[in-house]
């Protein structure tokens, strides 16, 4: 039996018929990663009623990339340097995730997601890596360089990670200004760029749920990429 995935995603303002409209979008390489492996996805956009958000329905979610999030979520305010928050989107997935781990759903959470699976646990962020210092590598890469692999990064072998991916050290795609700064209750780190960055973290409890901080959607040819939703789709 197919199993159906949820992907929560954002707003966008597309141009249409009547004009202007604000569209709920998503990259549609998401829905490739479950159909060719025989499942179903559900695209999940921003709820204004996100106190009453339910995935336990769901085999397992993805908790997706997009814009920043909002600092208060983590008891910080915004610098200039935060931009494109969706307090909508924020809500309804933290929401998301909140119903997953109390369901015990599978998450996959990348990249804002990722950030936001910390900030659910009780972690906070930096908001931008190179006014904290992190400069070695160039995390924020142009869009256009999202099908290329930009650094290394490196696993470690005692985590659900590496058992998925079978390898210590992998290439990956970036495109992101903002990481991981504080790690919240109940998650350990998986991975790292060369600069420490953290590119990996899980639950150490019973939750199947682990976030990254690449975006594996946009490289489904690469092997590595396609055993996260492997895993998801599993």
């Amino acid at each position: 039996m197919s199993k159906l995935i949820g992907i929560s995603t954002g707003l966008k303002d597309v141009e249409m018929a009547p004009g202007n409209i604000s569209c709920v979008v998503i990259n549609n390489d998401f829905v490739k990663a479950c159909n060719i492996l025989g499942n179903n996805a559900v695209i999940f956009g921003p709820h204004a009623n996100s106190k009453t958000v339910d995935v336990s329905k769901f085999d397992a979610i993805v908790i997706s990339g997009g814009g920043d999030i909002n600092p208060k979520t983590y008891g910080e305010e915004k610098i200039e340097k935060t931009i494109r928050i969706s307090d909508h989107r924020d809500h309804t997935e933290l929401a998301m995730l909140k119903s997953a781990e109390e369901n015990n759903v599978k998450t996959l959470a990348i990249c804002r997601g990722h950030q936001l699976l910390n900030i659910y646990k009780g972690g906070s962020l930096y908001q931008d890596l190179k006014d904290n210092g992190f400069t070695e590598v160039d995390h924020e890469k142009p869009f256009k360089d999202a099908r290329s692999h930009v650094h290394d990064v490196n696993i470690e072998s005692n985590s659900k990670l590496f058992s998925i991916i079978r390898e210590n050290e992998i290439k990956v795609n970036s495109i992101h200004h903002q990481a991981i700064n504080d790690l919240g209750q109940d998650l350990k780190i998986t991975a790292k760029s060369p600069d420490g960055v953290i590119e990996g973290i899980e639950l150490t409890n019973n939750w199947d749920a682990i976030g990254v901080q690449w975006h594996p959607e946009n490289m489904l040819e690469d092997p590595v990429s396609i055993k996260l939703f492997e895993w998801l789709n599993s």
